[in-house]
């Protein structure tokens, strides 16, 4: 469960969402991170990040992994 909190923390460090605060969530709490997030600089930023993460991650790692198999074999 720790890395949700990680996770939480850069996706509000990179401005396109709320870490919300640990322990059970609230109606205000909810609803006050929905009207953030709802902001069109937020979903703005959300897209430009979007546009730029990479979609084939796994299987770029996968290459790796089996290129440094055939290295080591």
């Amino acid at each position: 469960m720790y890395d949700q909190h990680y996770w939480a923390g850069r996706v509000q460090h990179l401005g396109i969402g709320v870490a919300h605060a640990p322990g059970a969530p609230t109606t205000n709490s909810l609803t006050s991170a929905l009207e953030h997030i709802l902001q069109p600089t937020v979903t703005a930023r959300a897209q430009s990040i979007a546009a730029s993460v990479r979609s084939d991650g796994a299987q770029i790692a996968a290459q790796r992994l089996i290129g440094l198999h055939q290295q080591n074999a």
